[in-house]
């Protein structure tokens, strides 16, 4: 082997610069895979989490000129998920260093931590992307994780003081998203998952977290998913459609599901035609889901018809 290698010096230092392009990606240093996969085949997509909507514009505005008085006060008049979509705005719109500013001036104030909590998750989930884990490269897996960490820290200091925090649910909510990416006590999740729920029982956001959480995909065992899948009629009917909806995606992107029984096209046609509530912003998660599950099963008008339906929401 030694022979072979003086013989062919140049194989050597291939070999020499594969394992350094091995080591920057383990540490994170620096990942050229990333850029080919950047190159090749990448989902591409822009989401709008304001949806294009002026009260959700407006509350953007209102906190990157530094009105907070009037970015609390919508906040609080807004139902449970409206506000929701507001913190994902203020999330992927709002001024991190503007949440720093507001944190300086009002300490006491939980409301910037949470809104710095979804812009570190926003940014985490802009780094890590929406494929499966094997398309994360090791430097986005721990610029990812590290903003995850972050955010945690601020929902932890924000929990302590949940008999004053308005936005206890939202806080609670954005834990659940981290904790379905990241180690964690499972046992000590479930319960603070069962604490918060009995406080907002229809909470959408917290709900679709959680079942994330308990999901096969994301680690959880079958135990953990079926636990919740049987509580799912106690829900309203609005977030029994959007599990479902989720239940039947993971089913057919992840397992290859072929739905030859139709049972899940017939579920997607009665989405098409029902009506939510205009206050109940998840129903464009819930188109979303629609038209993945559209797109993978190939029922194409299907999938023309949510893709239409997404254009505030969702591009691609």
């Amino acid at each position: 082997m030694i022979e072979f290698f003086n013989q062919y010096s140049i194989v050597k230092w291939i070999l020499v610069g594969f394992g350094i392009l091995y080591f920057l990606d383990k540490y994170g240093i620096f990942s050229p895979i990333d850029n080919l996969i950047n190159k090749i085949g990448k989902y591409h997509f822009k989401m709008y989490s304001h949806l294009n909507n002026p009260k959700l514009k407006q509350i953007i505005s209102y906190f990157n000129t530094k009105q907070f008085n009037n970015v609390e006060q919508s906040l609080k008049s807004m139902s449970p998920s409206f506000r929701s979509f507001a913190f994902k705005s203020l999330g992927q719109y709002g001024n991190l260093e503007i949440s720093d500013e507001w944190l300086q001036k009002d300490n006491q104030n939980d409301l910037p931590r949470i809104i710095k909590a979804y812009q570190l998750i926003h940014k985490a989930w802009e780094i890590r992307g929406r494929g499966t884990i094997d398309t994360v490269s090791n430097q986005k897996q721990i610029a990812f994780k590290k903003h995850l960490k972050k955010a945690e820290s601020l929902l932890l200091e924000t929990n302590k003081n949940t008999t004053v925090n308005s936005f206890h649910a939202n806080s609670v909510a954005s834990l659940l998203k981290i904790y379905k990416a990241i180690d964690v006590n499972r046992k000590e999740v479930h319960q603070l998952f069962e604490t918060v729920v009995q406080e907002f029982p229809n909470n959408t956001e917290i709900n679709f977290n959680y079942f994330a959480f308990v999901s096969p995909k994301w680690g959880g065992s079958e135990e953990e998913l079926n636990t919740y899948l049987n509580t799912l009629n106690t829900k309203s009917s609005f977030i029994q459609t959007l599990i479902l909806a989720q239940y039947y995606f993971d089913l057919v992107h992840l397992y290859d599901y072929e739905d030859n029984d139709k049972r899940i096209e017939q579920f997607i046609e009665e989405i098409k035609i029902a009506n939510f509530h205009e206050d109940e912003l998840y129903q464009y998660e819930l188109y979303l889901l629609a038209y993945w599950i559209s797109n993978n099963l190939k029922l194409k008008k299907l999938e023309k018809h949510f893709k239409k339906t997404l254009e505030p929401y969702w591009e691609d």
